[in-house]
């Protein structure tokens, strides 16, 4: 089914040689996680599941989304070509590029529940995280969403029983610093409270010649309060609020005809002016157990959301091809849950309205003494049923099969007045349906071991182009696009202080949704590639060597390959490239422990990969393999006065690899963007009670 492969093969051998290590007195901690919409250890669940808790996300230097995919197999997340406020985000080959406003997410973005549209902002910085899940493959009988990729959940501390306040701060290179607070009030009658803020600035990693600022430079802050009340003994309300703001600068671009990989000092790009966002939420979530073995739970939430950026794409120092884009969004979700359960089963049943309203404003500036105008926008409801029950059928053998159904609407705006063509406004819209089924058989066939086979469909809806180069494009909606995947998984434990999880997968494609460029002209559109397969694996293992010592290993494989690809009616499967879907991924990393001293290092490996499916464009970007080298050294419990001091000295890319992440083709150059270089820094965290 799959081809031998070295790093596969070499992967799997340091996998059994971790699992034939003697067995010592230490022993992992159990990893709980939601994934399933109540409390279950990760080694139980029959889903590929990434799970990382408080403590791990402090040790590894996670400080965004985009951090996550260095220790997951199979994940890449990059920042969006241009920008350090948006993510494009590929789980298993499945991606969404250039996430416009009119367009679909491919993986879905969770906070404490509440679906995020648009994954633009501090999501990942508001929140004083506890515990972030990956969840690789289809998702959708248990989720607000339907997803073809995969989801990511970001869940927040509740307000804590006991009053605490911690003070964080911290420097580095490049003028970094960063101070916040996180507090809690304690219990204070039938509620506690809790609040979070962080303010972080950066100066830029390389000059702009044209106008003596620097690219990429930081200045952000972003807070988040949150209410907990019990207002009877069964009945539980939360209410958050979180906000973010972000005015930083567009990161440098290299102007290259073919890839060069090597980082300059600077560039003149006049055009490249601002990139900013600002983000506001507000959720609500009611929990009430109804009896014994039936609790009802009810998540409202309501999100707003601006962006703008000004983009220099000409590469000049004067004005060629300048772009800006200006984007209103706004998002009301309302999702109803029944969680039920009796002596050999779970219930999950669930009922989902999403609304989102978008428009955006993007001129084009040739100079020519006056922009190009280019307005559009969508607005779209998604309805939907789902369910799910788990049932155990004896000690070994339990069976889980899910159902959903969407309904999705969407009424679509376009207007080019300033067409050098021909100028158009147009108005369309369409509506698409879809039941997607989930089927999963696991058999335990150890006190910690199990096995399972999984079979799910993901689905995301059809849409429209908002950067539509033309009137037939602009009225012609793309189709939606299905997943049907098939996983074989294994989840064991040894001897308690040996984790060992594997899966092996195929999704079949139906009408992938593709991103392209359209050259010199800037505009985006999607366009659906008929028939795909991806093949893979995943491997991830953690041992604990002593009671200080704790190991980890994982490696991801991709096998991607286009069954049809009908375009402008020619058969284009041997010459399209797939894009976010690098053959080799791994990591490993090591975290030592003893008494209040902590240390901890990471390196990542990916493979080279392309951006885009244009075999020209996909050459012009090329992302060239490259590996990060992260550590992190930590002393806590340092005694100042009756407070408690932890300082921690960390590095990220030690060894200053220069590397692509992102770039944009136009015609004869290319924009390249690369990944962040060395960054060292020293925190602190001040517990003051």
């Amino acid at each position: 089914m799959y081809k031998t492969n070295k790093s596969l093969l070499s992967m799997a051998v340091a996998a059994a040689t971790l699992s034939s290590l003697p067995v010592t007195a230490a022993t992992l901690e159990e990893v709980l996680v939601t994934a399933q919409k109540r409390e279950q250890s990760l080694q139980d669940i029959p889903v590929s599941v990434a799970a990382f808790d408080a403590q791990a996300i402090r040790q590894q230097g996670i400080a965004d989304v985009e951090d996550i995919s260095q220790y997951v197999p199979n994940v890449q997340i990059a920042e969006s070509p241009g920008g350090s406020t948006g993510a494009t985000i590929g789980i298993r080959g499945s991606v969404t590029i250039n996430p416009a406003v009119t367009w679909e997410p491919t993986v879905g973005i969770y906070l404490d529940g509440v679906f995020i549209a648009k994954n633009v902002g501090g999501i990942f910085e508001v929140a004083d995280l506890e515990r972030v899940e990956v969840l690789r493959g289809p998702q959708g009988t248990l989720y607000g969403k339907n997803t073809v990729g995969g989801a990511i959940n970001l869940i927040s501390k509740q307000p804590a029983e006991e009053a605490s306040m911690r003070l964080l701060a911290g420097v580095g290179n490049f003028g970094a610093s960063h101070v916040g607070v996180k507090a809690d009030t304690g219990r204070m009658g039938n509620a506690k409270f809790s609040l979070s803020y962080l303010k972080r600035d950066r100066d830029g990693f390389d000059d702009n010649f044209a106008t003596g600022e620097q690219f990429k430079s930081v200045d952000a802050e972003s807070g988040r309060i949150a209410a907990l009340f019990d207002v009877s003994e069964d009945t539980e309300v939360i209410y958050s609020y979180d906000w973010s703001d972000a005015d930083n600068l567009p990161s440098m671009p290299q102007v290259v005809p073919t890839p060069v990989y090597e980082r300059p000092d600077g560039i003149a790009l006049d055009g490249a002016k601002f990139d900013l966002s600002s983000t506001k939420g507000h959720s609500l979530t009611i929990s009430s157990r109804l009896s014994e073995q039936w609790e009802f739970k009810s998540i409202t939430a309501k999100r707003d959301m601006t962006f703008d950026d000004a983009l220099d794409l000409d590469g000049a120092p004067m004005t060629f091809f300048h772009t800006e884009r200006h984007v209103d969004h706004s998002q009301l979700s309302q999702e109803f849950q029944w969680l039920g359960q009796t002596d050999n089963a779970y219930f999950v049943l669930g009922a989902f309205y999403f609304n989102e309203d978008a428009d955006a404003d993007n001129p084009y500036d040739f100079g020519l003494g006056f922009p190009i105008r280019n307005f559009y926008g969508v607005e779209s409801t998604s309805t939907a049923l789902f369910g799910q029950v788990d049932w155990r059928l004896d000690e070994q053998w339990s069976v889980i099969a899910g159902l959903r159904y969407t309904q999705e609407d969407k009424d679509f705006y376009i207007s080019h007045p300033d067409d050098f063509v021909q100028p158009f406004t147009t108005e369309s819209s369409d509506s698409w349906s879809n039941t997607s089924p989930s089927l999963t058989v696991q058999y335990q066939f150890g006190d910690d071991s199990n096995a399972y086979l999984r079979l799910a469909q993901g689905w995301k809806s059809g849409g429209f182009n908002g950067e539509s180069e033309n009137l037939a494009v602009a009225q012609t909606p793309y189709d939606e696009e299905k997943v049907t995947s098939v996983e074989l998984g294994i989840k064991s434990t040894v001897a308690d202080n040996i984790r060992l999880n594997a899966a092996v997968f195929n999704n079949d494609i139906k009408d992938l949704q593709l991103s392209e460029f359209l050259g010199a002209s800037g505009y985006s559109q999607i366009t659906n590639a008929g028939q795909a397969t991806i093949k893979g694996a995943e491997i991830e293992v953690v041992a604990a060597l002593s009671e200080e010592l704790t190991v980890n290993a994982n490696y991801g494989y991709l096998d991607p390959k286009y069954d049809s690809f009908i375009q402008y009616g020619f058969e284009m499967k041997d010459m399209a490239a797939f894009p976010y879907a690098p053959e080799n991924t791994y990591s490993v990393g090591a975290n030592y422990q003893s008494g209040s001293w902590s240390a901890r290092i990471d390196y990542s490996f990916v493979d080279d990969h392309v951006l885009y499916y244009d075999q020209a464009s996909a050459d012009a970007t090329k992302v060239k393999a490259y590996g990060l080298l992260n550590a992190r050294v930590s002393l806590a419990d340092i005694e100042v006065g009756d407070s408690r001091l932890a300082l921690s000295l960390w590095g990220k890319n030690l060894t200053d690899e220069e590397y692509y992440i992102n770039g944009i083709p136009l015609g004869a150059v290319a924009l390249n963007y690369f990944g962040d270089p060395r960054t060292v820094g020293i925190d602190a965290t001040l517990t003051l009670f």
